[in-house]
């Protein structure tokens, strides 16, 4: 168990000189629980015929375990254009948990809108359905009593592993990484004429289609773009980080060159990323309470170079 301050720049009336910054202070406490585990062979590297493995896996447990005198909550990242805060910094929670409305669906008719034992101001059909968080029989959009822990940034797991191949004179090494568990926010969408769009949209409800997952798409004024689980996702991935072959050349080719060593390679970098997350990419990153907050973070370039080692 590890125990750590949360530092953070405080909100301050005033101002200060160009390339300045207010004061870190101490935002609360934080704990951290968990284990890791690796695991490492090798063969003899001399040898003609060898493998290498390297794996590690961790897990991780945080929560928030206090915050300063007098305040319930330090609030974090905004969702959308001047919206509501997304994440917070919370005793008894992980530090920049993700809290907002959850949904149950979509209205199909008008007749479940009126026949419904909650009331939620300005539903329409094909709108987003609230879940009422205190039981008071109306969805409050004006305060924080239907909102909700809808996740956490901080994956739960975190494995790696290395892995090599050599068989006289050519080898074969690659590099995963996975991290399961974090939650991510899609932060980047945008209900505005002309705006684009994710192709998920395109199974929006409409009269014809109508869907049960994606609410209706207009420019009309509605509830649907407030923060809610609609735009928290599974982040979980698994990346090939790298990829790499190659092939040394014998001994006795390359004192032909006047060299000790020769090899030719063929490598690439970010080769395949295995998620269901649909924004561009789910390894985004992100402060200690901006993190899993997606505002069209640009995905990692995939790579593929080729070359030689030549030692003389």
């Amino acid at each position: 168990m590890i125990y750590f301050l949360a530092l953070m720049y405080p909100a301050l009336i005033g101002s200060y000189g160009p390339g300045g910054y207010p004061p870190i202070v101490n935002a609360g406490n934080v704990s951290n629980k968990g284990f890791e585990f690796e695991f490492g062979y090798a063969t003899n590297p001399n040898n003609p015929i060898g493998v290498n493995v390297n794996l590690n896996f961790t897990y991780l447990k945080n929560e928030v375990t206090s915050v300063p005198d007098g305040i319930d909550f330090i609030p974090g990242a905004s969702f959308g254009v001047g919206g509501n805060t997304a994440t917070r910094f919370e005793a008894g929670f992980p530090i920049g948990y993700f809290f907002g409305y959850q949904t149950n669906g979509i209205y199909q008719n008008q007749t479940q809108i009126d026949n419904s034992n909650i009331i939620q101001d300005g539903a329409q059909v094909g709108d987003l359905i609230f879940v009422d968080q205190d039981g008071d029989g109306k969805i409050n959009f004006n305060d924080n009593s239907d909102k909700s822990n809808l996740g956490s940034p901080l994956p739960k797991f975190m494995f790696g592993t290395v892995l090599g191949f050599n068989l006289y004179g050519f080898d074969i090494s690659a590099n995963l990484y996975a991290a399961v568990g974090q939650k991510i926010i899609r932060n980047y969408e945008r209900q505005q004429p002309y705006a684009n769009q994710l192709n998920y949209v395109l199974d929006r409800w409409t009269v014809d289609n109508p869907s049960n997952e994606v609410p209706i798409y207009t420019t009309a004024s509605n509830r649907n773009g407030v923060f809610s689980d609609f735009f928290v996702e599974n982040g979980s991935f698994l990346r090939v980080r790298n990829i790499q072959i190659g092939y040394v050349l014998p001994k006795e080719f390359c004192k032909k060159f006047q060299t000790n060593y020769v090899r030719f390679y063929l490598a690439a970098n970010n080769l395949f990323t295995f998620t269901k997350y649909m924004g561009y990419d789910p390894d985004i990153g992100g402060g200690a309470l901006s993190g899993g907050v997606d505002n069209g973070f640009y995905p990692q370039a995939r790579t593929i170079m080729g070359g030689v080692n030549i030692k003389f």
